[in-house]
């Protein structure tokens, strides 16, 4: 039996984190990852869905350009080069991820791990025999997956958002299941790509964790683009359709014990965006005694540590917080304690962002949830229409809304829409992690001009 230090079963960013904060603070670490480094955020998620995100962009931008004077004729789409510009991106960033464990010294065994026991691990390599290893601590982060589709008999027309990102021609027409952040950005993509766009959301609006005034905007934004919204709805029968490829029946709940009226309509493929379960078949985890929890991941406490000790999970597995942000933090707070330091994480400022044409970006309480709570509150806005660079870059959709409690001043949440708030949101963030008032964002300089003056104007304001 070979002896090991830190051995970690998953190769995704919590994963490669751990290992590489392993090795920062001494420690030996040893990865085994059965598929591709990078896990499925690099690979076939986060990173390749922004990549086609962006491609829509600059046709979006394309198409804007004679407004600056600037003609492109016979502007066209290359679903190929489009596709292949994505495979690069992703090779590029795996590579880079390679070359980092490469350099800190971390040993990585291409296969699968499992538990044998508390402190053992048999590792079946993709090619070789067998092996185990007997590890001082064990870190858990194999990530998550789509669930199967419920619907049969449709061959391969009901598809999950990976599929989706490797289809082979842009489809006429697609039904997006879930109005969440990849079911926006997926249909900001297909719709941008001449097609015919239909989400349907069980819920009664799309992005539910973001606040209802930015997500009105996106839907009058998604309905100018002739994105088709069907909310409080759901899919109840798929069949196969000769000519168009599937037919839909989707049903209106006017109630949880009353359902309303059926529509029904045909589509090319159905692309189910929501639900995610956790990797936890075959990791060996009752051998281990390792608790699940209610969510069907793995259970931790505040030290990311499970029901065994000297054993830790992280990332996705858990099902806790399906963010690779948090996956991060939750990486190299597990290493850190497996390593014997003390660490644990602060979870109240998580930013959430959706790739959307406009960009949707929020972090904190929503203005109905902060009222709902009991705060008093104010809250500030302002237009990108009102800010200089919005209008340079032809921009000027969407607002800056900042929500605080009054008594303290502090900031409860921060909610946008509109260009790059996806990298304006940090600065909320940290705020709201020092606990910080509008008073400290509106009296710190900010370049001019820049987007960054949306969320000073909108702490001035409150």
């Amino acid at each position: 039996m070979e002896d090991r230090d830190v051995v970690i079963v998953g190769g995704g960013p919590a994963g490669y984190t751990a290992a590489i904060r392993t090795v920062q603070l001494g420690g030996k670490a040893t990865l085994i990852e059965r598929d591709a480094i990078g896990g499925v955020c690099l690979n076939h998620g986060c990173i390749p869905t922004v990549a086609l995100a962006r491609a829509a962009e600059l046709l979006d931008l394309g198409k804007n350009a004679s407004d600056y004077g600037i003609s492109f004729k016979g502007m066209e789409v290359d679903f190929q080069k489009m596709m292949s510009k994505k495979e690069s991106v992703v090779r590029t960033l795996v590579s880079g991820v390679k070359q980092m464990l490469e350099a800190y010294g971390v040993e990585v065994l291409q296969g699968t791990g499992r538990l044998l026991s508390p402190s053992v691990l048999e590792v079946r390599p993709n090619e070789g025999s067998k092996r185990e290893l007997k590890a001082r601590k064990i870190i858990l982060s194999p990530g998550s997956r789509y669930p199967k589709p419920a619907f049969g008999g449709v061959g391969e027309r009901v598809i999950n958002p990976m599929e989706g990102l490797r289809l082979k021609a842009i489809p006429e027409s697609i039904v997006i299941v879930g109005g969440g952040v990849i079911g926006t950005v997926l249909a900001t993509i297909f719709s941008r790509l001449g097609a015919r766009v239909t989400i349907v959301e069980e819920s009664q609006r799309l992005l539910t964790q973001v606040d209802r005034e930015i997500v009105t905007i996106l839907e009058k934004e998604f309905k100018d683009s002739n994105v088709q919204m069907h909310f409080k709805s759901r899919i109840v029968d798929i069949a196969a359709d000769e000519k168009h490829g599937v037919g839909v029946v989707i049903e209106r709940r006017e109630s949880e014990d009353r359902a309303g009226e059926k529509t029904k309509f045909e589509t090319r493929y159905v692309l189910m965006s929501e639900g995610r379960e956790a990797n936890v078949e075959g990791l060996g985890l009752p051998e281990a005694g390792v608790r699940i929890n209610g969510k069907g991941g793995i259970e931790v406490n505040r030290q990311m540590e499970t029901s065994v000790s000297g054993i830790y999970a992280a990332g996705d597995v858990t099902m806790e917080h399906l963010w690779t942000s948090a996956a991060y933090f939750e990486a190299t707070s597990a290493a850190e304690n497996a390593m014997g330091k003390s660490s644990t994480i602060q979870y109240r400022a998580i930013p959430c962002w959706a790739r959307s044409i406009p960009e949707v970006a929020s972090v904190g309480m929503t203005e109905e949830e902060a009222a709902a709570a009991g705060h008093k509150i104010r809250v500030g806005r302002f237009p990108f229409a009102g800010n200089g660079m919005a209008a340079i870059l032809g921009q000027r959709t969407g607002i800056v809304k900042v929500i605080k409690e009054e008594r303290y001043g502090e900031i409860l949440g921060v909610h946008m829409i509109g260009p790059r708030a996806g990298d304006l949101i940090a600065e909320a963030a940290l705020a709201m992690r020092m606990e910080g008032t509008p008073g400290e964002i509106a009296g710190t300089f900010h370049v001019h001009p820049s987007l960054s003056e949306t969320l000073w104007e909108a702490a001035r304001g409150v």
